[in-house]
């Protein structure tokens, strides 16, 4: 039997039958060990609490320890599934504190907490005020000083502590350091038990020391992973950038005498522990099944601007293709200039139907991320998290994740009474009593204006207890700047706050307000109001419909509505960057969405521009499939008066490319051009329909089969029919 195979066989035994009953065991030990203790401490503070909730959940947890994965960072304490949120697949130990104090985000201020509530229905988001999912993992400062340097830090940082909130910081930051430290002795403990005396004398030294040889760094991006996402409650979707943290770590080996196969045998084995906790045994009914938050980015350019491209990037690469892994998620950096050969790897399994990653064009974001604020050096290290986050974690990780649904208010819009904006009080005029397209367009911006600021005002202002709910000291620690400012980053402890906003349905909208000029004001087909019944009666009249669609719309490459896409794109970007964030960050506006395109599609009501209701919805800024099937180069062109350099938190588009068509060569001159034309972010499929259609009927014969399905990417006879008929359904980009 093939030595991977029989790894996945122990691995899916492990996570799916044993690994549950540990999670529990331990979650109700810690729950009553923490009640009790704070049934004795009535008056401690969320900080006193949290550093014992440390301890307890170091001195239970019972690792488990697999005989073929040369690795110790398995804590017996998540599920498979779980990122590290303390809900995520089901409960968890590193919960209690999050369960004992959310009461505090209504009772500190109910009428904020009421108001924020009544609005929800116009943004998404995981936590309360606050997004406890997709933070990245800081790791520089381990693999530089190791946690006996952070160690050092904090008692150094508490000889000057002036403040009582300072020290409670200082003393729970060690707490939470000391407890990662137990946990790798206890690790070792198993290991050596285990009769793996080699693992438990690297698990007991690193990462309290740095790292010194490659398969010691492998065992510090894993350890950090697993034992925060243990520790904290939040979900953590990055794992940092291998190529650039390992890279001296290969080098070294490689000098000692290290082969190249070995490391990637360590590498394979590293990348099936994250890949095989989502069970492809099963069918996934919904997409967001197999999501796991769970990335490694590679590629880009270093602090200095140079290219990263080295060993290390082709073991990851030829591991994940070899392995056909999904997860980690492989985050690819590229950009005009970045290295031909490096291009040419990262185009191969996308040319051959395995589409695993998204790809993210640094000519584009580090401006972007520069323009909100974040540093130079700072802005070329960015990681992306979660499904397409930008992040910087070593200097700040806070809210991400909130998408803007700007078809709720649309839809409100095109009724007389405006329904639930009357309900908020939102100033508005509804879109059949507009005088001229400018007043209608007006309403609608003032609309998105309006609940925009009062969303981020009201998380501003819930957000202050963030810290008094669940400190993330032990994570804060780990931050270049939450030890000098001796605060942590759930209040404010970070170099430059940040939250987000994710505009939704980008061509959605585009064009039904398109579609409202052109018939209503422009060729005077129908009045407003009539256009609106037939939305609302979900299009009766189907020539008219037929009409409707067949207007030039985003995407086409046609110039005037080009350029009202690049003029909506502005206004929006300039609603979001009028709006200011809780400690004094930027809001950083975004154009994506996630499997909402089906879901949300099937409860969003007809538009102008000709959908039916429940019809699929279009991905981040990816053009409506109502629109023609039409050549890449005209999608090109179609943003061409759009900057985005502006969106700080990214701007999607997913692309299907004809299979056939491309090789290595053809793809990586592609990359070059989505570059030059400034693309941000890229999910591309490279896979014919008719491929598809035959692995619906015979998956057997299929597996082989990998498709981008929006933020991540899986073997398409794993997805739900429904899912599969999503990516079937997708216009194809001919070039």
């Amino acid at each position: 039997m093939d030595p991977y195979e029989a790894i996945k066989s122990e691995l899916y035994e492990y996570y799916f039958e044993r690994l549950p009953q540990k999670v529990e065991k331990l979650r109700q030990t810690v729950f009553g060990i923490m009640d009790r203790y704070a049934a004795g401490h009535p008056a401690a503070s969320s900080y006193f609490l949290k550093a014992k909730l440390y301890d307890v959940i170091a001195e239970n947890i019972e690792p488990g320890m697999l005989p073929d994965i040369p690795f110790a960072f398995e804590t017996g304490a998540l599920l498979a599934t779980c990122d590290g949120r303390f809900n995520r697949g089901g409960e968890h130990a590193n919960g209690w504190l999050i369960h004992r104090n959310r009461h505090l985000y209504e009772d500190h201020d109910p009428e904020t907490y009421a108001e924020y509530n009544r609005i929800h229905e116009y943004f998404a988001q995981t936590g309360v005020f606050a997004d406890f999912m997709h933070l990245g993992i800081p790791m520089k400062k381990v693999f530089r000083i190791g946690l006996r340097g952070i160690l050092r830090e904090l008692r150094a940082a508490e000889e000057t502590c002036e403040t009582p909130a300072e020290r409670e910081f200082i003393a729970c930051a060690e707490a939470g350091i000391c407890a990662m430290q137990k946990i790798a002795l206890k690790l070792s403990e198993a290991a050596a038990a285990a009769g793996m005396d080699g693992l438990a004398d690297m698990v007991a030294r690193v990462p309290y020391d740095p790292p010194e040889t490659f398969h010691e760094g492998l065992n510090t991006l894993g350890f950090m992973r697993k034992v925060l996402g243990t520790l904290e409650g939040y979900g953590f979707s990055s794992m940092g950038r291998p190529d650039v943290l390992l890279a001296p770590l290969y080098e070294r080996d490689r000098a000692c005498g290290v082969r190249d196969d070995e490391m990637l045998d360590l590498v394979s084995r590293f990348l099936l522990f994250w890949d095989c906790t989502n069970d492809r045994r099963k069918k996934f009914e919904n997409g967001w099944e197999y999501e796991l938050e769970n990335t490694v980015t590679l590629g880009g350019c270093d602090d200095g601007g140079a290219p990263v491209f080295n060993g290390v990037t082709r073991l990851f690469i030829t591991a994940r293709d070899s392995l056909r892994c999904t997860y980690p998620k492989m985050m690819l950096r590229f950009s005009e200039s970045s290295p031909e050969e490096y291009l040419r790897l990262v185009s191969r399994s996308l040319t051959r139907g395995q589409s695993y990653s998204l790809y993210e064009n640094d000519d584009v974001t580090i401006p972007a991320l520069v323009g909100c604020g974040t540093e130079l050096r700072d802005a070329r290290g960015y990681v992306v998290g979660g499904c397409w986050d930008p992040l910087t974690p070593d200097t700040n990780n806070k809210f991400s994740g909130e998408y803007f649904f700007l078809t709720t208010p649309f839809k409100y819009l095109m009724r007389p009474d405006g329904g639930h904006l009357r309900e908020i009080g939102v100033d508005f005029i509804p879109f059949e009593k507009a005088g001229s397209f400018e007043e209608l367009y007006g309403s609608y911006l003032g609309v998105v204006d309006q609940i925009l600021k009062r969303k981020l005002r009201l998380e501003n202002r819930g957000s202050r207890i963030w810290d008094r709910v669940n400190p993330a000291c032990a994570l804060s620690a780990l931050m270049e700047p939450c030890i000098p400012m001796k605060k942590d980053m759930t209040a404010g402890g970070s170099k430059d706050s940040r939250e987000s906003a994710y505009f939704t349905c980008l061509a959605e909208v585009v064009d039904s307000l398109d579609a409202i000029k052109r018939l209503c004001f422009d060729d005077r087909v129908l009045t407003v109001k009539e256009l609106m019944r037939q939305c609302a009666e979900n299009w009766p009249d189907e020539e008219l419909r037929r009409r409707a669609v067949s207007l030039p719309s985003y995407g086409d490459g046609s110039e005037e509505s080009s350029r009202f896409a690049g003029r909506f794109y502005d206004d929006l970007v300039a609603i979001a960057g009028a709006c200011t964030t809780a400690y004094g960050g930027k809001c950083r506006p975004g154009f994506n969405l996630y499997t909402e395109i089906v879901y949300l599609g099937e409860e969003t009501e007809a538009l102008p521009n000709g959908r039916r209701a429940g019809e699929y919805l279009s991905q981040g800024i990816t053009p409506s499939r109502l629109q023609k099937e039409c050549s890449l180069y005209d999608l090109l062109d179609s943003v061409r008066y759009i900057d985005f350099r502006k969106t700080s938190g990214n701007s999607s588009i997913t692309l299907t490319l004809p299979a056939g068509k491309l090789d290595e060569e053809k793809m990586a001159v592609l990359f070059r051009v989505f570059a030059r034309n400034g693309l941000q972010a890229v999910q591309p499929n490279c896979v014919s329909r008719e491929e598809l259609i035959s692995a619906q009927a015979d998956p057997e014969n299929h597996r082989d089969i990998i498709v981008r399905v929006c933020g991540f990417s899986a073997p398409f006879v794993c997805l739900s029919p429904k899912y599969q008929d999503e990516i079937i359904s997708r216009n194809m980009s001919e070039i």
